[in-house]
């Protein structure tokens, strides 16, 4: 599906051709998903949980990014700067108004916290006493009361990083580190091996004695390699839910290659840690 969509956009189509494709795929896919749903039981609650929670907020999310880019591009006034940003502006102040009208649900959703999941993504379920929006053609066969809410933080991010890539280039500006020889720095390796690193540094206590906060590392080695690292904390939920590969695939292979050179010595040659087919965070 992310295929596709990517065809769709790379192709530099009209904006109309890319959401009519976007929209035709994303639907596609969440029908096989709905089938497979509905021929396939989930095993457990725990299983129902996962799916609602992570795995079709991610499709949702698709479809949901589809239209609200399009609504933003076709929207946006022609010409005079000052009114292309100020309709940048309003574009990011509509979504901080959203997230603060369901700012338990996006604390609950930033955090990836668990306690209330039975209540949020298991069908049936009714939380009481929370505010949750109404979601467009609820099945109660696919959907739980926050799935489609999960979905729309996931797009609203997206369109958030969308818009102040729009206003500020890269959306963040970051000071350049230079080596004693002259050469400047960048990460340029999959984000997701420098969030394990990140973390493995945060829960190792390795720096300030242990009085640092994740996000001060994060912010560390975003400023000291030129790469943001937006989102880490829903990238490092999915490295926990890893399961074709090692949940510290990145750290076992830094262990694999440290040994290797130990033993090899001078002849030792440094490896690229190879792609995983089908991942998301590449390069």
């Amino acid at each position: 599906m992310k295929e596709d969509i990517f065809i769709y956009s790379d192709l530099g189509t009209t904006p109309i051709k890319r959401l009519t494709g976007g929209l035709n795929t994303t639907g596609e896919s969440l029908k096989k998903l709905k089938d497979f749903v509905k021929e396939t039981p989930f095993e457990n609650q725990l299983e129902e949980i996962r799916f609602f929670k992570y795995e079709k907020p991610r499709f949702v999310a698709e479809q949901i990014y589809a239209l609200e880019i399009y609504t933003i591009e076709t929207g946006k006034p022609l010409g005079d700067e000052l009114l292309i940003r100020n309709f940048y502006e309003q574009e990011l102040r509509f979504i901080k108004r959203y997230f603060i009208q369901y700012q338990f649900l996006y604390q609950y959703y930033q955090l990836d916290a668990c306690d209330l999941d039975h209540l949020f993504f298991v069908r049936g379920a009714k939380p009481s006493d929370i505010l949750i929006p109404e979601a467009p053609g609820l099945d109660p066969v696919f959907s739980t009361s926050c799935d489609y809410l999960f979905a729309k933080f996931m797009a609203y991010e997206r369109i958030q990083d969308y818009i102040m890539d729009c206003l500020y280039g890269q959306g963040k500006a970051y000071q350049s580190f230079t080596s004693k020889k002259g050469r400047s720095l960048t990460w340029t390796g999959d984000k997701s091996n420098l969030i394990e690193l990140a973390y493995a540094i945060y829960d190792t206590l390795q720096i300030n004695n242990g009085e640092v906060d994740i996000s001060d590392i994060i912010d560390w080695l975003e400023q000291s390699l030129q790469v943001n690292l937006g989102r880490y904390y829903k990238r490092f939920s999915e490295i926990k839910m890893r399961k074709n590969i090692s949940r510290t695939r990145y750290l076992d292979f830094m262990v694999e290659m440290i040994v290797k050179h130990m033993e090899e010595g001078d002849g030792f040659q440094p490896q690229p840690l190879k792609a995983v087919s089908g991942s998301k965070l590449r390069p």
